[in-house]
């Protein structure tokens, strides 16, 4: 029987299995592995304590993750089509592994960061192209 994201180790074993994956993937991996260089060592507690943050209301996440999709937007296009992959994986992971309420909270908080990150990214654009 699956269970409730409820504890650090929860978000942990979330966070370790979506990256695993991620890092891989076809779509999207690059992203990760070329584009940003992403240093797993550092950015894997970074994101147990992002989520931790969120599901687990712990206040231990200091950082700012819409900057640093709008630079890495500006080394390689983002696309709807890249965050709707990263959100089919997620929420593959959380249906596989997890059920629950914040399961459910899990797949509507990573909605509604794609939904901000995208329109950011269109903001971005739109103000790029107003200054040529």
């Amino acid at each position: 029987m699956k269970k409730d994201i409820t504890t650090s180790e929860d978000v942990s074993k979330l966070v370790h299995l979506f990256y695993d994956q991620v890092m891989d993937d076809e779509v999207i991996g690059h992203f990760f592995t070329s584009v940003a260089q992403v240093n797993w060592e550092q950015h894997l507690p970074h994101m147990i304590q992002f989520w931790e943050s969120i599901l687990l209301g712990k206040a231990t996440f200091n950082g700012f993750p819409m900057r640093v999709h709008l630079m890495l937007n500006k080394k390689e296009a983002l696309l709807p089509h890249h965050f709707n992959r990263w959100l089919d994986r997620w929420n593959t992971i959380l249906d596989t592994h997890f059920e629950g309420t914040n399961t459910q909270e899990a797949k509507k908080r990573a909605r509604i960061m794609r939904d901000l990150i995208l329109f950011k990214i269109d903001q971005q654009k739109n103000h790029d192209h107003e200054e040529e």
